[in-house]
């Protein structure tokens, strides 16, 4: 027989330690449990569970249950939808109360940030004043420039240059 862990089949495993396999099956288990340490490993600890669901006893259900039960379904009928949703906040501590309050508060300031943001970039007290003598020099600068380009243009009798 082939190794059911081996062979990604415990479900064998499981099947014999509850006692459902078919006589012949079992017998061929039986012989690899005697030689696979994890096989039986895994059919004794199946087997010890069942056992032990075997001896287990649920506990019995009280003789009113039924009629408490209903009763309270009535109860829960008889509320309005307010009712019924206002109701979880009723008993609430102050162990509940402190966190909601708190993320309210959040929420209420991240909203208010929102909506009156600071200054997106600090605005320099000492900006540059540019002055008129100083535009004048610039644009002097670039004439000149544009004068230097067109005589080596005309120099190099390149047609497309400057």
């Amino acid at each position: 027989m082939n190794c059911p862990i081996e062979g990604h089949n415990p479900e064998l495993l499981m099947a014999y330690a509850a006692g459902t396999l078919d006589p012949s099956t079992a017998a061929a288990l039986e012989q690899h449990l005697a030689v696979c340490d994890a096989c039986r490993s895994l059919a004794d600890e199946q087997t010890a569970m069942w056992k032990a669901l075997d001896i287990w006893e649920a506990p019995s259900v009280s003789p009113d249950f039924d009629r408490r039960l209903y009763s309270r379904i009535d109860r829960e009928v008889r509320f309005s939808w307010w009712e019924r949703l206002a109701r979880p906040f009723r008993p609430m501590p102050l162990r509940q109360t402190l966190p909601l309050a708190a993320s309210a508060c959040l929420l209420l300031m991240a909203g208010l940030i929102m909506r009156h943001p600071g200054p997106i970039a600090p605005v320099s007290p000492h900006s540059e004043i540019v002055r008129a003598n100083q535009v004048e020099s610039t644009l002097d600068d670039l004439d000149l420039l544009r004068q230097f380009g067109t005589s080596d243009a005309a120099e190099s009798g390149h047609p497309h240059a400057m």
